[in-house]
């Protein structure tokens, strides 16, 4: 990394490493498309210290209250729905490296991205999210049948809604 004259370390630099290590750590995914990404798993620390897991949804995720399991007992609110739409968005957004999910030249819209894969990247993704549940290793081994991961058949059901 470069410095300024200051010896302070430039947002372009800090940024680019910042990348790079995401990068490093990426992930080839097939999807149930066929389609074949680049994909990073998000760091959850770094998820809940930005504010970027909905308030409702963290205990859920992380499986950390007594709510929790209850959460299949109960429909969801109409907002908690929005708050998990939301965040599907982010997620899949962030979690994805190649190709650029964006507006620009060469990169794809998450409208064009099919639901299926959607719901592939959101689950894959959210399993780091739950795995700070178990510790520095997490749960590598998580399933669809984890209450703490929300399933395609439980977005499904929110979208419908």
């Amino acid at each position: 990394m470069s410095h300024k004259p200051n010896n302070i370390v430039s947002a372009a630099d800090w940024r680019a490493a910042s990348q790079a290590a995401r990068t490093e750590r990426a992930e080839r995914l097939v999807l149930p498309s066929g389609a074949t990404i680049l994909a990073a798993r998000p760091e959850p620390l770094e998820w809940i210290l930005a504010g970027r897991l909905p308030q409702r949804l963290l205990a859920l995720t992380l499986g950390d209250s007594p709510s929790a399991s209850l959460a299949g007992e109960r429909e969801a609110s109409r907002e908690e729905i929005l708050d998990l739409a939301r965040f599907a968005v982010q997620l899949v957004t962030a979690a994805v490296i190649e190709p650029h999910i964006g507006d620009g030249p060469g990169e794809i819209t998450l409208d064009e991205i099919p639901i299926e894969d959607r719901a592939f990247i959101f689950e894959w993704a959210c399993r780091a999210l739950n795995a700070a549940e178990d510790g520095p290793a997490g749960n590598t081994n998580a399933t669809k049948e984890d209450p703490a991961i929300p399933s395609s058949d439980g977005i499904e059901r929110f979208r419908q809604k």
